[in-house]
């Protein structure tokens, strides 16, 4: 399609598209994420030049992320995920930016956008491996009926979308991970021997019970999963499906992926050993009165939920001062009350944003209680 039937097609001339592009990618939606803004500037260009037809998972690969001729779309989700997560920050654009008659939006199932005035509500072709919205699902049920006259068709028009609003917390929480249809990458970092620093062959407590838990979730849920442990994990790994990162200190995917993030784990003389701390209110929580055996009666962890843009996947991490920290912090991912008390602080659209939060977990021998949420963050 050349440049000219494509402004006829969409009813929206390429110079407004572009000038709506430049306003996107100025918004702080999208300004935090520079892959996003070459995603969707890439697909944005090449339809309004008319090259439309070229827009495939490939050229993407190629184009966007620098993949090589040895990329394999059905061995690599990178463009999937993030074309999922394109999606998201769009509708989140949408939501508070003001309507200036034209509309972005990149149909189910498809990499080619649709440019069209805001008050276009045709429906985007579907796609079995992406999560469909409420409205989307309704609108096309409800025309299906439209068009059948079928009571059947009314009905499920107006039974799915009430599940799918009733689902529960936890299960939107790993909707999108399932979704991805790639098995979830487990680390868990290996005890170090404290003469030398070199890595041994044991694991620490938490991890090990962060493990088990997670397996009989998964297994719950006949989703597959892979193990890596100690050093035995690249970054390439990660770029390849989304992952589970357990352990604090003693994990230094851990304290890569959380540096920069609102609450971290910190091992510095100033607070007296190994801290969470609250960078935005500088709030410091530590484990408290050293028991017999070397432990602490009380405990912290940290978890989060990121749609990572370094890796383009979806990476779930628990982490504790100690190892009754991360075994806290990890139950939280499987705890369907727990969990929904986590959310209960959120905001309406937290399943599109990542996420933060602060337990405390007390500690009698080596068993640590049920986590208490002490502080969330959502962006």
């Amino acid at each position: 399609m050349s440049k000219v039937e494509q402004d006829e097609a969409s009813g929206v001339s390429a110079d407004h598209a572009l000038q709506h592009l430049d306003a996107i990618l100025a918004s702080s939606t999208f300004s935090s994420s520079k892959r996003c803004q070459e995603f969707l500037r890439y697909i944005v260009l090449e339809t309004v030049h008319g090259r439309g037809e070229l827009i495939n998972e490939r050229n993407i690969a190629y184009e966007v992320f620098g993949k090589g001729v040895n990329f394999e779309p059905g061995e690599d989700s990178l463009v999937r995920v993030k074309a999922r997560e394109v999606r998201k920050r769009l509708s989140d654009y949408y939501e508070s930016a003001p309507d200036n008659g034209i509309k972005i939006d990149i149909p189910l199932g498809a990499y080619v956008p649709r440019i069209h005035p805001s008050h276009d509500l045709s429906p985007g072709t579907p796609d079995e491996g992406e999560v469909k919205s409420v409205a989307k699902q309704f609108d096309r049920r409800r025309f299906a009926w439209m068009l059948g006259g079928s009571v059947a068709a009314l009905g499920a028009a107006f039974t799915y979308p009430l599940l799918y609003i009733h689902k529960a917390p936890l299960d939107l929480l790993w909707r999108p991970v399932f979704a991805t249809k790639t098995p979830l990458l487990i680390f868990i970092p290996v005890l170090t021997n404290k003469a030398d620093g070199t890595l041994t062959d044991r694991v620490g407590i938490g991890p090990a019970a962060a493990l088990r838990r997670a397996a009989d979730f998964l297994t719950s849920h006949d989703y597959p999963y892979h193990l890596r442990f100690g050093s035995d994990l690249t970054f390439s790994q990660l770029r390849e499906q989304p992952s589970l990162i357990l352990g604090g200190f003693s994990s230094i995917w851990t304290l890569r992926m959380t540096h920069d993030l609102r609450f971290n784990l910190v091992n510095s003389e100033d607070f007296r050993g190994r801290t969470v701390i609250d960078k935005q209110t500088n709030q410091v929580w530590k484990a408290v009165n050293p028991t017999a055996n070397g432990y602490a009666d009380q405990d912290y962890g940290i978890l989060c939920r990121l749609f990572d843009a370094e890796s383009g996947q979806i990476v779930l991490v628990a982490a504790g001062i100690t190892t009754f920290g991360t075994e806290g912090a990890a139950s939280v991912f499987f705890d369907p009350e727990v969990f929904s008390g986590l959310v209960k602080q959120a905001p309406s659209n937290w399943e599109t944003k990542n996420f933060q939060a602060v337990v405390r977990v007390s500690i009698i021998g080596t068993t640590p209680s049920s986590p208490q949420l002490v502080a969330t963050h959502f962006w």
